[in-house]
């Protein structure tokens, strides 16, 4: 059967949802990418591929599988744009060794130039192209056991970019670079068929809440407005979307982003520094775990080696007007953020009447008027009183919270009337990988909390600061 006839057939079953999607960029436009417009405002141009996990497929859905995995590569090649499903969220990729393609994901993205972009690859072979190779041995070798111990998986490792290869865009002109191996089947074949390493960002406008599916990529990047493109040479994203739901391999298993780590050699001799630039799906305990034994593997006699893990405080960002170049994404006060204001609960407060007075610049948002997001169900008592409630986990399960953050976060941004979510406070929460869902919640808020105050009459409201960073919506 030819290529052509599979993609004929496909358009008509409910195997492939057929969507749009279009970006601005300097690449020449193809003479197949013609506009089709869906309302006065809007214009949408693209698609959604879905594939199949399951190697036991049918002849039939592997050449289409196969068409729709060499459509992709062509268009990464030609310097196109291609989203795909990972274990952490949603990536948009690029060619990382064409400079022009890796721009146009900025573009997209509405994304800053001091925020690099990291580079997906097969294996630890092929992300060694890419960088500077220390002639520290302990270095190389500690560089090795990482991508042993979470390789592929969620980790990303940043070192010297080898600059003669990656575009100064894709490291934001700092000279390192940021380079994973991912777990996710569909982005692995992708690797496969193009053979050539994908710069990727999360799919979606630059500090909204990440993607965790397709249509999540469809809600931001797959409708501009006409008064944004025009003038401009435009071409499609193609979104990569499983079609099975397996567990293991679902869409986005771990949910938030992959843990950045920074190997450095320390002054002393055999000493080596790993600093954690960004908290993720690898925990800071699995990094010393590894440190541990790569440090027991290594010992002999007298020699020891030691391995320093330096973590930034659970608050640590940069402000939103700092231009300077990062060597590391997600660093950036507001970050993951819905379009209705976000606050992280600080405290409950009892007050009376006589007691009560608003902080300077403070405001009350009636608990009618808030959406509660929970952890554990410590606030359920307030479920039937506050705007919407919904909680990460019932059961405090942290793996299940973090799978559920974005599209929790996603979900509340379209409640109607809402004037502010809440959020848990998991700052001083001592469960593995709590820290790095706070550090997304913090993010999701522009690090500003608030207090739940409870009237002697038992009505609650919501103390809120001030403030003018919460996330824009594109249509407002």
């Amino acid at each position: 059967m030819h290529h052509s006839q599979n993609l004929t057939d496909s358009l008509s079953s409910s195997s492939l949802t057929l969507s749009s999607s279009l970006v601005s960029s300097n690449a020449p436009s193809s003479s197949s990418n013609k506009f089709i417009s869906f309302g006065e405002q809007d214009i949408h141009n693209g698609c959604i591929l879905k594939v199949s996990l399951n190697s036991e497929s049918s002849s039939s859905g592997s050449n289409l599988d196969s068409y729709y995995y060499e459509q992709c590569s062509e268009h990464l090649k030609q310097g196109g744009l291609v989203a795909f499903p990972t274990e952490t969220v949603y990536g948009l990729g690029a060619n990382a060794l064409d400079e022009k393609a890796v721009y146009s994901i900025f573009k997209a993205k509405k994304r800053p130039l001091t925020d690099p972009v990291i580079v997906h690859v097969l294996n630890v072979q092929e992300a060694k192209k890419y960088i500077v190779i220390e002639e520290n041995s302990l270095y190389m070798k500690f560089y090795d056991y990482l991508a042993e111990c979470f390789w592929p998986g969620p980790l990303t490792i940043v070192s010297k970019s080898n600059e003669n290869i990656i575009p100064d865009c894709v490291t934001a002109s700092t000279g390192y670079v940021g380079l994973r191996v991912p777990a996710h089947p569909v982005v692995r074949k992708l690797l496969e068929h193009c053979k050539l390493p994908i710069s990727a960002p999360s799919a979606n406008r630059f500090g909204h809440v990440s993607p965790t599916t397709a249509s999540h990529v469809m809600e931001d990047l797959g409708c501009y407005k006409k008064e944004e493109i025009d003038g401009e040479n435009v071409f499609r994203i193609l979104i990569l979307e499983s079609s099975e739901q397996d567990g293991k391999h679902s869409e986005c298993s771990v949910g938030i982003e992959s843990t950045v780590v920074k190997i450095t050699a320390a002054e002393q001799p055999n000493v080596l520094k790993l600093e954690v630039l960004r908290r993720g799906g690898i925990s800071v305990e699995q990094l010393r775990k590894c440190a541990q034994v790569f440090v027991e593997r290594e010992s002999k006699d007298s020699y020891k080696p030691e391995i320093l893990i330096e973590t930034r405080q659970k608050t640590y960002s940069v402000k939103m007007n700092d231009t300077t170049a990062q060597i590391a994404p997600g660093q950036l006060i507001t970050h993951y953020a819905p379009y209705v204001p976000a606050y992280i609960l600080e405290n409950v407060v009892t007050r009376t009447e006589s007691s009560h007075s608003l902080k300077e610049n403070h405001t009350l948002v009636p608990i009618q008027e808030t959406i509660i997001v929970d952890f554990g169900g410590k606030l359920q008592h307030l479920s039937h009183i506050c705007l919407v409630y919904k909680d990460l986990s019932k059961d405090g399960d942290i793996h299940v919270a973090r799978k559920n953050v974005f599209q929790v976060l996603r979900e509340c941004e379209k409640i109607e009337s809402a004037q502010a979510i809440l959020l848990p406070n998991l700052l001083h929460v001592d469960i593995e990988h709590a820290d790095s869902l706070f550090d997304r919640l913090f993010r999701a808020a522009s690090g500003t909390f608030a207090c739940l105050i409870e009237e002697e009459s038992g009505k609650y409201s919501l103390e809120i600061p001030s403030r003018s960073d919460a996330a824009t919506h594109p249509s407002h």
